[in-house]
């Protein structure tokens, strides 16, 4: 039995959980004893896992400022949980949530694999630049072009995006014409568009529909595989962009859209609509 703590985080980063797991599994020949660490906001299911731990979430999901208080009882927090539990692996991907239990792992000599954010095509994240200066720390990408931007050599495309199977989503009657799916950074248009249904339910939505508009992060991946056709719009952060025309080159449906605001091209294929 290997037990391994996957630090994870809500929205997109827990929906690689499933392409992660399946790439441990193919190099772990005995069973696997998962125990999972999230943010309280964290709605995926980890009804695979032995155990699902809460911390609190230092830094909100956009936000720019670092909550103290809240980091230091999230660093306890994974201290105890390491110390419980006495995993052989700690695999942190996501943001802030994940940094903490991944450094306390490396500096107690646990293995760590941190892994690079799907949709990071050739600049790192955060976490798992720093982790990666720890000498027991493995990175696992999925983009060849990123792999020399980590202060280690220990790096792997493991090709995570790729190994996301959408196949019992999919669907030839596209039934929902429009489907607006905002960031998280848009309140006043998450409370108009966002739909409260599980992953599964959405991937299932996104298979009927014919339009999705969305920003660059793994919903437009998700989209894209499922969608007629997937507008882009990208926010202004260079690892966005990247992505964003990584899709477009990748994939015929999908259009990328730099001159207009998420607002107008909603409004423009809303009034198309009626």
């Amino acid at each position: 039995m290997t037990k391994i703590i996957l630090g994870s985080r809500h929205s997109g980063h827990a929906t690689a959980t499933p392409a992660i797991k399946a790439r441990l599994e193919e190099q772990i020949d005995e069973k696997i004893e998962y125990v999972v660490v999230t943010d309280p906001e964290d709605e995926y299911d980890y009804s695979f896992a032995e155990k699902v731990y809460r911390v609190p979430s230092f830094r909100p999901t956009g936000g720019k400022v670092y909550r103290p208080y809240s980091m230091l009882k999230n660093f306890y927090r994974s201290w105890e949980i390491l110390k419980k539990e006495d995993p052989e692996k700690v695999v942190a991907y996501g943001a802030n949530t994940s940094f903490p239990i991944g450094v306390i792992a490396g500096l107690k000599g646990i293995e760590v694999i941190a892994v690079e954010a799907e949709n990071r095509t050739n600049q790192p994240s955060m976490t798992p630049k720093m982790l990666s200066r720890l000498s027991n720390t493995r990175v696992w990408v999925s983009h060849n072009q990123i792999m020399d931007k980590y202060p280690t050599e220990k790096v792997e495309n493991k090709q995570i995006i790729q190994y996301r199977s959408f196949e019992n989503h999919e669907s030839e009657d596209k039934d929902n014409k429009l489907l607006v799916i905002p960031s998280s950074n848009d309140p006043e248009l998450q409370e108009k568009y966002w739909k409260d249904i599980s992953h599964s339910e959405f991937l299932d939505l996104m298979g009927r529909t014919e339009i999705v508009v969305t920003r660059a992060g793994m919903t437009s991946y998700e989209a894209a595989n499922l969608a007629e056709k997937v507008v882009v719009i990208p926010y202004d952060h260079s690892h966005q962009e990247n992505f964003a025309h990584w899709l477009a080159s990748e994939y015929r449906n999908v259009e990328v859209v730099k001159d207009k605001s998420f607002k107008e091209v909603i409004n423009e294929y809303e009034a198309d609509d009626k």
